[in-house]
């Protein structure tokens, strides 16, 4: 593990960026090594198990108002706290080591209008500490990745897509592909990490970059 309390270049998936002020958030990066290479294709998985073990960890602060907002955000009361970004080495078309890293708005309580970002500090009043979180986070991605060995995939599958932010909810949808807006409601993930939505009664899905939550 990395752990930086001053982080000034945060990225984020594709341009965006990831602002955190210094020694109040956690913003870290964990060298992982699967004890069984992924194939490319499951690669979706690393971001499941994490995603589920952030939550997991959260829980003990609020257990109705917390999500996985698809694909690697951590939702709390309609504002984002955390994002998980990862890099994978991948040799003949597997996975052998990854890079997860993680950022978690803790004691910061200033944010611009347009991050739509908030702290666990400014819902909870409690005195955070940062070492507490942290190595909670970190067991609990041990945990699920022990529970993804013993169980398996579905069963990893399942937890974040019963937690997944504005499942099964009418939400607005930009797709970039047509140009245009939509309203569909969340329903899954595929067995490749793609959304899936409902849409006049018709399922499709999509990869990152392709659609944007207008909510």
């Amino acid at each position: 593990m990395i752990w930086s309390m001053n982080q000034t270049k945060g990225i984020g998936v594709g341009d965006n960026l990831w602002h955190s002020e210094k020694e109040k958030n956690l913003t870290f990066s964990i060298i992982f090594r699967p004890m069984n290479p992924f194939p490319i294709k499951k690669k979706y998985l690393i971001n499941v198990i994490t995603s589920n073990a952030i939550h997991k960890a959260l829980l003990d602060y609020n257990k109705k108002k917390i999500w996985i907002k698809w694909p690697n955000d951590i939702i709390l009361y309609s504002k984002k706290i955390g994002g998980i970004l990862i890099e994978n080495s991948i040799y003949l078309k597997k996975i052998y080591s990854s890079i997860i890293g993680i950022g978690l708005n803790v004691h910061q309580t200033e944010f611009k209008k347009e991050w739509n970002a908030s702290s666990l500090k400014k819902f909870f009043n409690i005195n955070f500490e940062l070492d507490d979180i942290f190595y909670k986070i970190i067991y609990s991605i041990q945990k699920e990745y022990f529970l993804f060995t013993i169980y398996g995939e579905n069963f990893v599958r399942e937890y974040y897509i019963n937690h997944l932010y504005l499942k099964d909810k009418t939400s607005l949808f930009y797709i970039h592909k047509i140009n245009s807006f939509i309203q569909g409601t969340i329903r899954s993930i595929t067995d490749q990490g793609f959304l899936i939505i409902e849409f006049n009664k018709k399922f499709y899905s999509f990869y990152q970059k392709e659609i944007k939550f207008l909510e």
